[in-house]
């Protein structure tokens, strides 16, 4: 116990030396960091000894000594402001990074909305599988193909039916799926286009019931026909065509259902 007492008291005398009798300040110390760093030490470790020799007034008086507090504020504040400055540097150098990513982006999108407009749909439609159900920000080409994707479609449907339509689209159909695969973008624009076909066209005949009177009759007459003839498998034929379907599904937004009577 005598050691240790020797030891603080020691240690004491050392940072009554180290501070100048208790005359530093922390604005002292913030220009002195070695010197501050140095009373650190010398305040632990005569709060260490104290607590050894659990000599609590010792351990008080250390809390309470204005020139530890001092260091420890100094290299406490002297810390929090290179964190600061490192912080700042940091959130600097990711804004100019941001920046310069956006500036690209920005490249990036106006070049692939210039190709993905001018290449031909099939080229487009395999873009599709590089980007997948993307979420968040997404590379400028993943978007420029999801806000093209449903304009180049109607357009390239629209493009088809010009050359083929009703059965004559239902074959084409056929035959590119077959050929290409129902996969590819021949076959999905295939279908789409069959499909729009034939909405367009029971909607065009819903809005003229005497166009609609015309093409009705005239596969309601020939069905009569077959079927007075026991022709049933070229009844069922000519009831299923593209024209005659149509019509039907026309003619029952007014109350008509079937071939087997005409429109009035």
């Amino acid at each position: 116990m005598k050691l240790r007492s020797i030891l603080f008291g020691l240690t004491i005398i050392a940072i009554s030396a180290n501070a100048g009798l208790f005359d530093h300040d922390k604005a002292y110390y913030a220009s002195h960091l070695d010197d501050a760093n140095e009373k650190i030490k010398d305040c632990k470790k005569a709060m260490a000894i104290a607590r050894i020799d659990k000599d609590k007034e010792k351990a008080m008086e250390l809390m309470k000594d204005e020139e530890c507090k001092a260091s420890f504020d100094a290299v406490k504040e002297h810390k929090r402001q290179i964190w600061e400055e490192e912080r700042k540097a940091r959130a600097k150098k990711e804004a100019e990074e941001k920046a310069k990513a956006d500036a690209q982006y920005k490249i990036d999108y106006k070049e692939q909305l210039a190709l993905q407009t001018k290449m031909p749909y099939e080229e487009f439609y395999k873009i599709k599988d590089s980007c997948g159900l993307a979420f968040g920000k997404v590379s400028a080409k993943c978007k420029v193909y999801q806000e093209l994707r449903l304009k180049r479609k109607d357009q390239a449907m629209a493009d088809l039916i010009s050359q083929h339509q009703g059965d004559d689209l239902i074959a084409y159909r056929e035959k590119t799926c077959k050929e290409k695969g129902f996969q590819s973008a021949e076959c999905d624009l295939a279908m789409g286009a069959t499909a729009k076909d034939e909405q367009d066209t029971i909607k065009r005949l819903s809005a003229d019931k005497e166009a609609l009177k015309k093409v009705f009759n005239e596969c309601s007459a020939k069905v009569a026909a077959y079927q007075k003839k026991m022709k049933w498998n070229d009844a069922n034929a000519l009831t299923q065509s593209f024209k005659c379907r149509t019509a039907m599904a026309a003619a029952r937004n007014f109350g008509v259902f079937g071939l087997s009577q005409p429109m009035k």
